[in-house]
């Protein structure tokens, strides 16, 4: 199945650990939002996003808009937050305007900061993505 694993990239690295634990369970692309290269007939593309309030940033919003169904025919979002994941509801109406299917489930992982450091990522948080990844993927193969 033709797929990426994509992610906003931030500081604390969180969205790419999972975009990097999608693509290698399923050999496919992991690259930053925007990618080197344009998404082409995709199955499905998995989207990570860091949660900080309830804005999604410029860049995401500007890539979420270039997705049609020929690009992808499915997206499906993960996103690393303290605060929770209200920026992903204007994200999949603008992919939904563009006529692209959302995944109902978004993969929610809250990660608490400190003032002088930055939450982690567990194993089992990981291992809970793969789990929802593999069911995004199981679905879509039906």
């Amino acid at each position: 199945m033709k797929m990426q694993a994509l992610y906003q990239s931030t500081k604390s690295e969180n969205t790419y650990q999972i975009a990097e634990v999608i693509s290698r369970a399923y050999k496919c692309k992991c690259d930053q939002i925007p990618p080197a290269y344009p998404c082409e007939n995709e199955k499905v593309v998995f989207i990570g996003v860091e949660g900080k309030g309830s804005k999604p940033t410029k860049q995401l919003v500007d890539f979420c808009k270039d997705l049609t169904p020929a690009r992808t025919k499915n997206v499906a979002f993960f996103v690393v937050s303290s605060t929770g994941n209200e920026g992903v509801a204007a994200l999949k109406d603008i992919v939904v305007s563009k006529g692209v299917n959302v995944m109902p489930e978004v993969f929610e992982v809250q990660v608490k900061s400190g003032l002088f450091s930055k939450g982690k990522l567990t194993d089992a948080n990981l291992a809970d993505a793969k789990a929802w990844a593999d069911k995004i993927v199981a679905a879509l193969s039906e």
